[in-house]
C-alpha cells in the first residue's frame, strides 16, 4: 500500500509454502510471564561468576544495590544472584552519551527517550534441591530474572540473627546480625576498622550493649578513657538525632564496672563501680615483658639475666606464702606463658641495681633497694649479683636496664594487692574466674591513665591471659547449657601489636595466636579494632573471620585490606572509600555473601564524640 504518489510500489509477496508451515509447526503463542528482567549474552569482557541482567522502564524502581534474584536458566538450572553493579539505565536505542542527549541536558530542554535498566549480577551459586551448591555452569542468555521478595532473601541470606548489627543497605527492612548462641559465629574473633569518624566507636558501644543483654561477659579494653561512661545515656547532638531516626531511646549500659589501675587518673572518676586494681608481676611471661619493655638487643639480655637471678633468689630464701606449693608450681612452669612462681618486679629491679653496684665497685647497701624487694637481704642479694657480673658486665648497659625496670615500677602496675589508692580506694588484684562466673558484666578496662604505650600493652597482655585462664577453668565446669560466653574487644589494637615490631615480639604474638586458637573452643572471642589496620600484622587478618569495614580513605591501606580480607566482592571495594558515617561493609560467619549494613548507633554516652 502506498499512501504517497512520489513513493515506488513495493510488491507484497506470500512467503513459502515450506517456510509457513514450518512456523506453524514451532511457534507459541506470546505468554506475558513476572520476571523482572532477563539475561544477556556474553562478551569478550564477561568474567566467570558473573552476568549481565536488563529489565524494562517500568521496572527500574524494583531494582537496588546489593538485591537478590533468582535466575532461571533457560537450560532448567536455577542460580541465586546478587546484584554487585547498578542499576544503571541507558536510553533505548541510542548511545547514553549521543550528542543529541547531550546537548538537550545542558540546555535544559525536556527530552528523555525511553530507557531501560541494567545491572552486573554476582552468581553465588546453583540452587540444587533447596540448598546453594558451587555453581558449574553459567545461565543462559534470555534467562528470566526474579527479584527476591523481603521473606526469601532473609531465607537465602540467613543473617538475621538476634544481635543485631543494623539493616542491610538496599532491602526493605531486613535486619542483620550474628546469633547468639551459635558457636561458629562469636567465638570466631573479630576486626573492625574505620577511620575517624566513621562510627566505629559508636558502633562498638552498640554491640557491647547487645552481647551484654545476651548473657556475653564483655571487656572492653580502652586506651583513651572513651567508654568510661557508657553507664550513662548517650547526650551527643550527633548521636541523639541518628537514634530518633531508628527509634531507639538513649539508655546507659547495665552492670557495667570501670577498672582502673593503681593510682592512674580514671577516665570517669565519678562511676559509681569503679574498681582500682594491680597486676601480678608473677603473671607475665618473661620473653613478653622483655619484648614490651621496647629495650635494644643488650638491655634484654641483661633483664632476663636479672630476672633469672631475682627467681634464684626467690626460691633459695624461700620468699613464699607456702613452700610446697611453691616447688609444685615451678616444675609446672612455662615461661612462654606465665612469669615464675612468686616473683616480684621490685625483686628483679634490686638485682639489676646491685649487679650495677658491684661493677661500680661499691658497697653493698640498701640504700636504693625496695622493702618488697631483697631489702632485708642484702648479703644474698649482692653475691647474686656478682655471679651474674661474670656472666654479663659491661656498667653503662646495665645502668640502661635498670632505668627501663625501674620506670616500670615507678607506674605502681604490679605487686600492689591489698594497698590503698591516691583516691582512698583498696587495690585489689582482679579474680577472672570470680568475675566471670556471673554473666552479662560489662568491665571497661581504663588504661587511658598510663601514658607510656609498654606498660599499657604490659596490662594487656597480662589480662589476656588471666581472661583465657579462667574461661578455660569456667568453661570446663560448666554444663552443656550454660557454658560461660566471654568477648574481649581491643581497642586501638595497632598500638598492643603492630605489623612495625611483630618481628621483635615473637613471644606477645604466639602468646595472641595460642588464646585465639584455645578461645574459639571456649567462648572466648577477640574483636581488634582499630583506625591504622594498615599497621596490624597480616597473620592478624587471618585470625578474624568476622570483618566489620567502615569508611577508610588510604588507598594503600584499601589494597591491603583487599588482599588480607576475604569473602568481600570486588565490587564493594571501591565503595568503601566513601561509605557514609554509621555504614559498613559486613562479611562474617552467617553472612554470605558480604553486604553493606547500616550500622545502629550505641545508645550510651561515649565521652569523645563530639
Amino acid at each position: 500500500m502506498n499512501d504517497s504518489p512520489d513513493r515506488p510500489s513495493l510488491p507484497v509477496r506470500a512467503l513459502p509454502t515450506s517456510v509457513a508451515s514450518e512456523f506453524a509447526e514451532t511457534a507459541t503463542s506470546w505468554k506475558p510471564d513476572d520476571a523482572d528482567g532477563r539475561t544477556l549474552f556474553d562478551t569478550p569482557q564477561s568474567e566467570d561468576g558473573s552476568v549481565s541482567v536488563v529489565f524494562p522502564q517500568e521496572k527500574f524502581d524494583r531494582w537496588r544495590s546489593q538485591a537478590l534474584v533468582h535466575i532461571e536458566s533457560v537450560d532448567g538450572r536455577r542460580y541465586l544472584a546478587q546484584v554487585v553493579r547498578g542499576p544503571y539505565a541507558s536510553p533505548v536505542g541510542l548511545p547514553a552519551g549521543a550528542p543529541a542527549l547531550v546537548i538537550t541536558q545542558v540546555e535544559g530542554s525536556l527530552f528523555t527517550p525511553p530507557y531501560h535498566g541494567w545491572a552486573n549480577l554476582e552468581i553465588l551459586g546453583e540452587i540444587v534441591g533447596g540448598q546453594t551448591t558451587l555453581p558449574l555452569f553459567r545461565p543462559r542468555p534470555n534467562s528470566l530474572v526474579k527479584l527476591l521478595t523481603p521473606e526469601q532473601t532473609r531465607t537465602a541470606l540467613r543473617c538475621d540473627g538476634d544481635l543485631r548489627l543494623g539493616n542491610a543497605v538496599g532491602f526493605v527492612d531486613l535486619p542483620v546480625g550474628l546469633s547468639s548462641d551459635e558457636k561458629a559465629h562469636l567465638p570466631r574473633h573479630t576486626l573492625a576498622v574505620g577511620t575517624t569518624g566513621a562510627g566505629k566507636s559508636t558502633f562498638i558501644a552498640s554491640w557491647v550493649e547487645k552481647l551484654a543483654k545476651a548473657g556475653f561477659n564483655v571487656i572492653l579494653i580502652d586506651v583513651e578513657g572513651e567508654y568510661s561512661s557508657i553507664h550513662q545515656p548517650a547526650d551527643s547532638s550527633r548521636i541523639l538525632p541518628a537514634l530518633q531516626a531508628r527509634g531507639l531511646t538513649p539508655v546507659g549500659i547495665e552492670n557495667t564496672f570501670l577498672l582502673v589501675p593503681t593510682d592512674a587518673t580514671a577516665g570517669d572518676p565519678k562511676h559509681p563501680r569503679l574498681r582500682r586494681f594491680c597486676l601480678n608481676f608473677s603473671n607475665v611471661s618473661p620473653y613478653i615483658a622483655s619484648e614490651l619493655l621496647q629495650g635494644n638487643d643488650a638491655q634484654t639480655d641483661r633483664f632476663l639475666a636479672a630476672y633469672d637471678a631475682a627467681a634464684e633468689l626467690v626460691t633459695e630464701i624461700g620468699l613464699v606464702a607456702d613452700r610446697a606449693e611453691h616447688a609444685r608450681r615451678v616444675t609446672e612452669w612455662d615461661d612462654q606463658e606465665a612469669g615464675y612462681p612468686d616473683l616480684k618486679l621490685a625483686q628483679v629491679l634490686d638485682v639489676a641495681i646491685a649487679v650495677v653496684g658491684v661493677l661500680g665497685k661499691e658497697e653493698p647497701s640498701d640504700q636504693f633497694l625496695h622493702a618488697e624487694g631483697f631489702k632485708a637481704h642484702v648479703p644474698r642479694l649482692f653475691e647474686k649479683a656478682a655471679l651474674v657480673r661474670k656472666k654479663l658486665e659491661h656498667l653503662a648497659s646495665w645502668r640502661k636496664t635498670v632505668r627501663l625496670i625501674a620506670a616500670l615500677h615507678r607506674t605502681g602496675l604490679f605487686d600492689r594487692s591489698d594497698a590503698k589508692a591516691k583516691d582512698g580506694r583498696e587495690i585489689r588484684t582482679l579474680d577472672f574466674v570470680r568475675i566471670l562466673a556471673e554473666p552479662g558484666k560489662v568491665l571497661v578496662y581504663d588504661l587511658s591513665g598510663l601514658d607510656a604505650p609498654p606498660h599499657r600493652n604490659l596490662a594487656i597482655a597480662d589480662l589476656l591471659r588471666s581472661v583465657a585462664d579462667a574461661q578455660d577453668l569456667l568453661y570446663e565446669a560448666a554444663p552443656a547449657e550454660k557454658k560461660p560466653k566471654t568477648v574481649i574487644v581491643i581497642e586501638e589494637a595497632h598500638e598492643f601489636v603492630s605489623a612495625e615490631r611483630v618481628s621483635q615480639m615473637p613471644a606477645l604474638f604466639s602468646q595472641i595466636q595460642r588464646i585465639a586458637r584455645r578461645g574459639r573452643k571456649r567462648w572466648l572471642g577477640l574483636m581488634f579494632a582499630t583506625q591504622f589496620p594498615q599497621h596490624l600484622p597480616g597473620e592478624l587478618f587471618t585470625l578474624c573471620n568476622n570483618r566489620i569495614l567502615m569508611r577508610l580513605g588510604d588507598e594503600p591501606t584499601l589494597r591491603r585490606l583487599q588482599h588480607s580480607v576475604g569473602g568481600v566482592s570486588e565490587s564493594l571495594w571501591p565503595r568503601l572509600k566513601n561509605l557514609p558515617t554509621g555504614q559498613a561493609i559486613v562479611s562474617a560467619q552467617g553472612i554470605d555473601p558480604a553486604m553493606i549494613v547500616n550500622l545502629e548507633p550505641g545508645r550510651c554516652k561515649l565521652r569523645m564524640v563530639d
